[in-house]
């Protein structure tokens, strides 16, 4: 994952809860844990995942779950410094899933792997079985081609997450012609001088073509609410730091946000860690819940 200067991470003093213990995934129970390499094992792949402290009490935690970009892997993403020291202050789970070929699946991308929507499913049933992880507060992330895996979860599995916050990487076309609702919570992040992924998308040699950005965000969000982003953005200037607008008008309370920074084809743990604090539910009292606070 690339990162920006200044994101030096604590992964010397950041102690997660972890096992090398392996276990069957049709043997698990709850507080099972995997084994440190290849991780966790569901029917379609595997995933790897590090525990704040508190969950080893048995208290439920968030998760981000967080999809690597094209050629990279869950193990990069779990020894990631930022993404660790973000996930200590926020007290959750860091979930990293692997992809199939170091690729993802989802529709009209070049990989052909597996039905990544299943494996997802496979993932979170997972998690939220073996690990106490409370399946209300889980956001989806990703980088680069790991940033369009989270655009067609949000389309296409709603429901699964609480928010999604992609960073570089759309939909490829053709586009959905439309999205499954209730529509979600999302805060999409892209670099104006991205030329890896650019706002507008471009064909690669293969014959797939990657997506226009606000042309996905047109069928997330139907009706015009973000219509006038693209000729606005295209007259602005350049932004200085990351520059946000939220979409109003929309048919719907959740957040809809288009974050732009004047890098090119980049990724900041900051970025995921604003997006869990805009779209997370608060967490319920230990009293509400019925558990004990430590």
């Amino acid at each position: 994952m690339a990162t920006r200067p200044g994101l030096v991470g604590v992964l010397a003093c950041f102690i997660f809860a972890a096992s090398a213990a392996a276990q069957a995934p049709d043997s698990r129970k709850p507080g099972d844990a995997c084994p440190a390499a290849p991780g966790c094992s569901v029917a379609s792949g595997s995933y790897r995942i590090l525990l704040p402290p508190p969950a080893t009490a048995g208290r439920p935690v968030g998760a981000i779950v967080f999809f690597h970009g094209y050629q990279g892997s869950a193990e990069e993403v779990i020894a990631d410094p930022s993404l660790i020291a973000v996930a200590k202050r926020l007290g959750v789970a860091l979930i990293a899933p692997d992809g199939a070929g170091k690729s993802w699946s989802y529709p009209d991308s070049p990989a052909k792997q597996r039905d990544e929507f299943a494996f997802v499913g496979q993932v979170l049933d997972d998690v939220t079985a073996r690990f106490p992880v409370d399946p209300g507060r889980i956001l989806a992330s990703g980088f680069s081609q790991g940033g369009s895996m989270v655009w067609y979860l949000a389309c296409w599995m709603p429901r699964r997450f609480a928010g999604f916050a992609p960073i570089a990487g759309a939909f490829w076309e053709p586009l959905p012609e439309r999205c499954d609702g209730p529509r979600p919570p999302l805060i999409h992040v892209h670099g104006t001088s991205d030329m890896t992924v650019p706002l507008a998308g471009r064909a690669l040699r293969s014959g797939a073509r990657q997506g226009d950005v606000f042309k996905s965000l047109a069928v997330f969000a139907p009706g015009g609410c973000t219509a006038g982003w693209a000729e606005a953005i295209r007259t602005a200037a350049a932004p200085e730091d990351l520059s946000c607008r939220v979409a109003t008008g929309c048919g719907s309370t959740a957040r809809l946000e288009l974050c732009l920074h004047a890098g090119g084809h980049v990724s900041d743990a900051a970025w995921v860690e604003r997006a869990w604090r805009l779209t997370m539910p608060a967490r319920p009292p230990a009293s509400a819940a019925g558990l004990t606070s430590p």
